[in-house]
């Protein structure tokens, strides 16, 4: 069953719920929630705070009218006189006089015992439920505001009213004037807030909408901002990757430009040079005869410079070339390592160890792996081995050379447990330091050296390549995996 499509739409939609522009908006939707919810109870709830304050000051003057309005309901008695003077004529226009300019539907009076007294429309209505309640608080000279929203049967008749009461007590001597005052009456204004409350939800809709905007326009230009950012690196990196590409091929020309002048040197040592050595060599053995009887004394000598000039074109002419050209790596890389275990051996102890997989590229004097792969490791590892050699003061090398068929990397490694060095300290200048990065970067390989003062020094190279599984190699792998009984890393001790 092919699970390819429904993982794409899922691996899709992970992308798109993950992408920061739908972060961002969610977020913004969340917040704009908030805003109107928090809004929707916090304006209204100060617009009411507002007019209920409004209602107090409105009947605070509504008292100065009174106390200086018309003598008969203030001063001595006036409780007394209280009912005869709302019954007379001029009482209506004092209360229009009293509620010049307040903002209110309509005025209410109750005695102290909660009966109505006057009302400016119909009759004061009778006080019950949070109409007592602060009704009772006012009593005690405590003002207090109740909000009535509409009721069904106001709903149900299209009325929209939105009624806030305050209730107020009324002294009846002015605050200032000396005497002792008493209680004359509670005053209860009514106001319809119903406006108020609409300006108050349209205002939360409004800043939602405003912030929601804004937010989105700022997202939006953020998003393209960061599109256009990331644009650039993308062509930046592009630019870099074609720069390194280009820096890694002249890296591979100058090596492949150094290896053929140090073929054509091992040529010329090997081919030209040795042929004159050997020619004088004979020179030396023909003069040598010709003049045995004539300078006996001189003959010790004259053998002695023969086999010197022909140990020179044996053996060191031969050595030089062949380090210069190790022809020797066409038969395979763990070949060529083997062949510098033998020559630093007599400097250092060298331990080789391989893998089963290693050797299964690299079946009966072929190979699998590229020739500039290991005349790379060839290079490399003589590189690091000869810095072992020279200026480590180890007592053991040990060279790895291993492929992990998870990872699909050939792996060598050059380990010591000599002096080490502070790798803080580690000049990257040096010629070999800068000959061992040129190799690796040709084979675009991964290069690690780690060391440590008194902790020896571990080079490990790691180079990306895929075995191609077919005919006996592939076998020999099969095989491999399914007899190996190497251990943890996978690795054996070289038998040779």
């Amino acid at each position: 069953m092919n699970q390819s499509a429904p993982e794409s739409t899922s691996a899709t939609a992970r992308a798109v719920f993950q992408s920061p522009l739908v972060i961002g908006i969610v977020a913004i939707t969340v917040m704009t929630g908030a805003i109107i919810a928090f809004g929707s109870s916090l304006l209204p709830q100060n617009a009411l705070n507002g007019i209920s304050q409004r209602q107090i000051e409105d009947l605070d003057r509504f008292a100065s009218v009174i106390h200086y309005g018309d003598a008969e309901i203030t001063g001595l008695g006036a409780r007394d006189r209280l009912n005869t003077a709302i019954s007379s004529s001029s009482f209506d226009s004092l209360m229009k006089r009293g509620m010049f300019g307040a903002n209110a539907q309509r005025l209410d009076l109750y005695t102290l015992t909660g009966e109505p007294l006057y009302a400016t429309s119909g009759k004061a209505p009778a006080l019950e439920g949070a109409m007592f309640t602060a009704f009772d608080d006012a009593r005690h000279n405590q003002p207090a505001s109740i909000h009535m929203e509409p009721d069904a049967s106001a709903k149900r008749l299209g009325a929209r009213v939105n009624l806030l009461q305050t209730y107020k007590l009324i002294w009846d001597q002015p605050p200032g004037n000396g005497q002792s005052a008493r209680t004359l009456m509670v005053a209860a204004i009514t106001t319809n807030v119903n406006r108020d409350l609409e300006v108050a939800i349209q205002s939360v809709w409004i800043i939602a909408g405003v912030f929601n905007a804004g937010m989105i326009f700022v997202l939006i230009v953020l998003h393209w901002a960061s599109g256009r950012a990331q644009r650039r690196l993308e062509r930046a990196n592009k630019a870099l990757e074609v720069q390194n590409v280009a820096v890694r091929e002249s890296r591979e020309r100058m090596v492949q430009t150094a290896d053929s002048t140090k073929r054509a040197i091992a040529e010329e040592l090997h081919g030209t040079v040795q042929s004159k050595l050997f020619a004088v060599w004979m020179q030396l053995v023909q003069f040598r005869e010709s003049t045995a009887e004539s300078i006996p004394e001189q003959l010790d000598e004259l053998d002695k410079i023969t086999v010197d000039l022909d140990n020179i074109r044996e053996d060191d002419i031969r050595g030089i070339s062949h380090r210069l050209h190790p022809s020797i790596v066409r038969v395979g890389a763990a070949v060529g390592l083997r062949s510098l275990r033998n020559f630093y051996e007599s400097m250092v102890p060298v331990e080789f160890v391989t893998n089963d997989a290693a050797a299964a590229l690299e079946p009966a004097g072929t190979s699998v792996v590229p020739d500039n792969v290991r005349l790379g490791v060839y290079r490399i590892a003589e590189l690091a081995m000869g810095n072992v050699a020279k200026h480590a003061n180890a007592t053991m090398c040990k060279v790895g050379w291993i492929y992990d068929e998870t990872s699909q990397n050939l792996i060598m490694s050059v380990s010591d447990d000599g002096k080490g060095f502070d790798p803080a300290k580690l000049r990257q200048t040096g010629l070999g330091m800068v000959n061992i990065g040129d190799y690796a970067d040709a084979m675009n390989a991964t290069l690690d050296i780690n060391s440590s003062p008194g902790g020896g020094t571990q080079l490990k190279l790691v180079i990306p390549f895929i075995a191609p599984l077919t005919g006996k190699l592939s076998a020999d792998l099969s095989s491999n995996e399914a007899v190996n009984s190497l251990g943890e890393n996978g690795e054996r001790a070289s038998a040779a």
